[in-house]
């Protein structure tokens, strides 16, 4: 029994989802944010979105975040552990967990978060552990915060030299990136040198996490966010890395050793469409875990892993979470 948690401890993870741990708040469907007066919390954020979807294929995962030592803050550790995940790698912090206010209108969803970036990417930082002790470790939505973002890139690297594949879903959030400084930070953008900012040191450190990575998972609207495209991002990767681009209902590009695929995904109305990047996510992981490091290269392989993606990210935006 952990006594934090009050929750049977489970197995070790296979998968270890670092990064952004928060409360969905969602109003009643078909109410605007401006008119609802009740409002039911979800757990949510990228690492907890993917966690979840994990648990559910059956894939033992684990949560590395940040909360607020404070009710909402334990009160969401908690939830997270009854789900299933480990949550022995979270930590609780002076930082104020996330919200995220949500409507869903006719399959659409509207957001208004109330985030502190910069504390949540500091916090989070320094609630890397020594040691993964697991098979993947997953990175998603990581805030560009100087210091921030560069530890998390130091921690990937120690997760290689342990062993683990590395992962990451850019996920970026638009108004956490740096939109004036960031053609000029991103590495290739083609705007001269960098700034000497802390924006500008903490893209360049989350292109020192891509760079980490076996697996790079981002969406088109990533791409704008980031300033760059599919080709040039994937010039920053390992050689041996796979790049994963979605683009909503039209074709997942992958751009990988053996070249360039395309993956068209079949037509789905959604019901509520969070954290479906967060559940194709999971859907690759559930084809890859048990693959060794060396074999995520390998085109067909990756295929079948954005398969199973489109497939578990369409089972997913037709449930109600709110």
């Amino acid at each position: 029994m952990d006594h934090k948690t009050r929750h049977t401890r489970i197995e070790p993870a296979e998968v270890v989802c670092v990064g952004e741990a928060l409360w969905d708040l969602y109003a009643p469907e078909g109410i605007p944010l401006e008119q609802a007066k009740l409002l039911r919390r979800v757990p949510g954020g990228g690492a907890v979105n993917t966690a979840t979807a994990l648990v559910r294929l059956g894939i033992r995962s684990g949560l590395c975040a940040a909360l607020g030592d404070d009710a909402m803050g334990r009160g969401l550790r908690d939830e997270v552990a009854a789900a299933g995940i480990d949550v022995g790698r979270l930590s609780l912090s002076a930082a104020r967990t996330g919200l995220m206010l949500v409507a869903i209108e006719r399959g659409e969803a509207r957001f208004a978060g109330y985030r502190q970036g910069e504390s949540e990417a500091q916090a989070l930082a320094a609630a890397m552990p020594e040691r993964w002790q697991t098979r993947v470790v997953h990175f998603t939505g990581i805030a560009p915060v100087r210091g921030a973002s560069g530890a998390l890139a130091r921690a990937a690297a120690s997760a290689r030299r342990e062993g683990c594949a590395v992962s990451v879903d850019v996920n970026a959030r638009p108004r956490m990136w740096p939109r004036a400084e960031r053609a000029a930070s991103v590495p290739g953008a083609g705007a001269g040198a960098a700034p000497a900012s802390d924006a500008g040191a903490g893209v360049r450190g989350c292109f020192r996490l891509f760079g980490q990575a076996d697996l790079v998972k981002c969406s088109a609207g990533d791409l704008d966010v980031l300033g760059t495209t599919a080709r040039g991002l994937r010039e920053h990767l390992r050689p041996e890395a796979t790049l994963v681009v979605t683009d909503g209902a039209r074709e997942t590009l992958l751009l990988g050793p053996g070249g360039e695929r395309a993956v068209a995904p079949r037509p789905v109305r959604p019901h509520d469409p969070t954290g479906a990047g967060d559940a194709f996510c999971a859907g690759m992981l559930a084809s890859l875990v048990w693959e060794g490091r060396a074999r995520w290269g390998d085109a067909a392989l990756m295929l079948r892993a954005v398969a199973r993606g489109h497939d578990v990210a369409r089972a997913w935006v037709r449930r109600k979470r709110g």
